[in-house]
């Protein structure tokens, strides 16, 4: 092919072995198209370095093909990698993503406002949902296109107005709970975050399940077992040093998170077998076992829903719990 002629939709048809439409429709409509062959034409778009005439589809269609999203103070290294995710995916498929500092929900809101009168924004994604969040509220009331990364906690979930994509933290920790046991493992631990946090308790349930399932102890050495605390590696080694005053015996502890893990991991110098959450640089450095989130799957699922409310509306919403992946090490 003349590497100096501008490849066209019909160039990528025939590489893929599919129609022109069927192109067209992986572009604008992907839901629309079975996922091998969504893949096979994604691949054929990279493989001839198509790019479609983005200014004259937002003509057409009378969209900015514009994604907001709002980076909070807080964000860990999982936004990161969500982030980077999310714009692969959104590159994929020729869309944009408009990123807005925020504080607090309340802070999200009247950027909200400003972005809608000041900007072409076609639709919000929403991050660190939190109970009662007041965010999805608002863009539902002012009818925007939206969905959220995690459970809208304190509200239905199954709310057909609200779509969701979030991992299932509390399957992970109970899978990676069960597998200790499995292993000869019976006094563990957990470290999690302070109350409130519907996240947190998520996790929190996982273990639970696990060691009650196995008869491992009482609802009060449950309580015994469990330590909250702050999101650090400082408060990680505190927390251990507290559960330790009334659990001599511990061999293991769950952590909510690979930070708090890595803490617990310098108080007992790795003496002890120790998991995380996230599976970040931190655990694969200190060798210890952590829960994977489906990063690229969520990007994948959150775009796919965006897109299918923009074309068929309400009843494109979606409720998506995703399971985690266990990395033992």
């Amino acid at each position: 092919m003349d590497e100096s002629r501008l490849i066209t939709i019909k160039d990528v048809a025939k590489d893929a072995g599919v129609s022109a439409q069927t192109v067209s429709n992986v572009i604008n409509t992907p839901q629309r198209v079975r996922p091998d062959t969504r893949n096979r034409v994604h691949h054929s778009i990279q493989k001839l370095g198509y790019k479609p005439n983005a200014s004259a589809r937002r003509l057409r269609t009378s969209r900015s093909d514009t994604v907001a999203l709002g980076i909070h103070p807080a964000d860990s290294p999982i936004f990161d990698r969500f982030l980077h995710a999310l714009t692969a995916e959104t590159d994929m498929r020729d869309l944009r993503i408009l990123l807005y500092k925020t504080d607090t929900a309340e802070d999200e809101i009247s950027h909200f406002e400003s972005l809608l009168a000041t900007s072409d924004v076609d639709a919000f994604i929403l991050t660190d949902v939190t109970f009662d969040d007041p965010r999805p509220d608002w863009l539902r009331q002012h009818n925007q296109t939206f969905s959220l990364f995690g459970r809208p906690w304190g509200a239905d979930i199954n709310d057909p107005t609200i779509s969701w994509v979030d991992v299932d933290g509390r399957d992970g920790t109970r899978r990676i709970t069960q597998h200790l046991i499995l292993n000869g493992y019976r006094n563990i631990g957990f470290v999690g975050w302070r109350p409130p946090s519907s996240t947190g308790h998520d996790r929190l349930s996982g273990w639970r399940d696990a060691m009650m399932a196995a008869k491992l102890c009482s609802e009060e050495q449950l309580e015994r077992l469990t330590v909250f605390t702050d999101d650090d590696v400082a408060s990680g080694q505190q927390a251990f040093q507290i559960m330790s005053q009334s659990n001599a015996d511990l061999d293991a502890v769950v952590c909510i998170s690979d930070t708090i893990a890595a803490g617990v991991y310098m108080e007992t110098h790795g003496d002890i077998t120790i998991t995380g959450f996230d599976d970040t640089p931190i655990s694969r450095s200190l060798n210890f076992s952590s829960i994977r989130q489906p990063l690229n799957d969520i990007a994948k699922a959150i775009l796919d829903s965006l897109q299918q409310q923009r074309t068929h509306g309400e009843d494109a919403r979606m409720h998506l719990l995703l399971p985690p992946q266990l990395v033992i090490r």
